[in-house]
């Protein structure tokens, strides 16, 4: 954490890596155990759909932006000479991540991987690096309110004209040779429109540009981010009830993709087809490009980094040294995500048919522990994952600085 409040960080946010710890094991969830399951009433949406369906992976590219404001300067922003430095850097980082994700991309995982529109989100990110807290938050607000709105106008228009206009569950090296096709899919048509997900990446850009390390600042996300995360999905439940039309129209077409509509609007499942209708607008669903599911997923998002400064904070300030290392598992875990990430892809292909008669939940544990103690090796060892040692020699390089230099 930094020395004063006006100075750059100059080491790791516990709270940070806490939280990026949990959005990579919230991910690992839904990619590996069910989002619906049959229940005595039909079908309904699993324990792992509430919780993480649509929240982790937002919450990732949030955190994304929060280390991207705190790798190039936090609270004090670089400028000039240092700015242009710090704008290579990440542009070689978001294709690095980009070439990974395309890699992982063409593993047979029936995962969505994000790591393609990840690394657009960084290159994207670019433009923002040196605008002013205050100029970032109007940027944050106004794309997270109005980037659906032009998602869902554009959409119609982007399917009829770009065939096919998705490249199916994840952009592979594959789909570099139909530039049209990814780049609808990337933008417009994919599990994660760069359109719409922009404006996770300038929340977290501005977050990053607070002073975390200051409680008032991380209570202030917790009850900020809550009161919007509930706020959303509250007036999302009483749009729907308050219209029986909503519900008749927006279950007939899930019921036509397989789920009710409680379902589908929990887990994100089912929902092929339905911006075809204006109720569209009053839904908060995982993955549907909603306004409402945005700021919901936005809120809670906030709330989860919140939460965890505090944590981190208090830990350290009641236990010293031994309060950080009881979060050594998730922060060493977050700190080494890209690492991990592809790593459980590239497990989930390789042993694939060695698993396939194993619970979902005892195969999701284990890659947990492996996750949480490859955290633990990489603090006690004071390293960086393979994966982030390579990005940051190469982004260091472009921007100038030795390999050795300080994060």
């Amino acid at each position: 954490m930094p020395s004063t409040p006006t100075t750059a960080p100059t080491r790791r946010i516990a709270g940070v890596d806490v939280a990026r710890g949990l959005a990579l094991l919230g991910m690992m969830a839904t990619h590996i155990m069910p989002l619906v399951h049959p229940d005595a009433h039909g079908t309904a949406a699993t324990w792992v759909a509430v919780l993480f369906a649509g929240k982790s992976s937002a919450l990732f590219a949030v955190l994304a932006g929060v280390g991207l404001g705190l790798l190039t300067g936090g609270n004090v922003p670089h400028a000039g000479a240092r700015l242009a430095a710090d704008r290579r850097s990440v542009a070689v980082r978001a294709l690095l991540i980009a070439a990974i994700g395309l890699g992982a991309g063409s593993l047979d995982t029936n995962v969505a991987v994000i790591l393609v529109h990840y690394g657009l989100l960084f290159l994207l990110a670019t433009a923002f690096l040196g605008l002013r807290l205050r100029t970032l938050w109007c940027w944050a607000a106004g794309w997270l309110l109005l980037a659906p709105a032009v998602w869902y106008l554009v959409l119609p228009w982007i399917t009829s004209h770009v065939s096919p206009a998705t490249a199916g569950a994840s952009p592979g090296l594959l789909d570099l040779v139909r530039p049209a096709t990814l780049l609808a899919d990337l933008f417009v048509t994919g599990y994660y429109p760069v359109l719409v997900w922009t404006g996770f990446i300038l929340l977290g850009l501005a977050l990053g540009r607070c002073r975390l390390s200051l409680p008032p600042v991380a209570l202030a996300f917790t009850v900020g981010g809550a009161a919007l995360a509930v706020g959303a999905r509250t007036l999302s439940d009483q749009l729907l009830s308050s219209h029986p039309g909503a519900v008749h129209a927006l279950g007939a077409i899930t019921r036509g993709n397989g789920l009710p509509l409680d379902a589908a609007l929990d887990s994100g499942r089912g929902l092929a087809g339905i911006e075809a209708t204006p109720w569209w607008f009053a839904i908060s669903a995982p993955h549907s490009s909603a306004p409402l599911d945005l700021l919901h997923v936005a809120g809670t998002a906030v709330a989860v980094l919140g939460v965890c400064q505090l944590v981190a904070m208090a830990l350290a300030a009641l236990l010293g040294g031994a309060g950080e290392a009881l979060l050594w598992p998730l922060s060493g875990a977050g700190s080494a995500t890209l690492t991990l990430y592809t790593g459980h892809l590239v497990a989930l292909d390789l042993l694939s048919t060695a698993t396939a008669g194993m619970p979902r939940l005892g195969l999701y544990l284990w890659f947990v522990v492996v996750a949480l103690l490859v955290g633990i090796a990489l603090k006690w060892a004071g390293r960086r994952g393979p994966l982030e040692a390579a990005v940051h020699t190469l982004s260091g390089a472009a921007a100038g600085r030795p390999a050795s230099a300080a994060r």
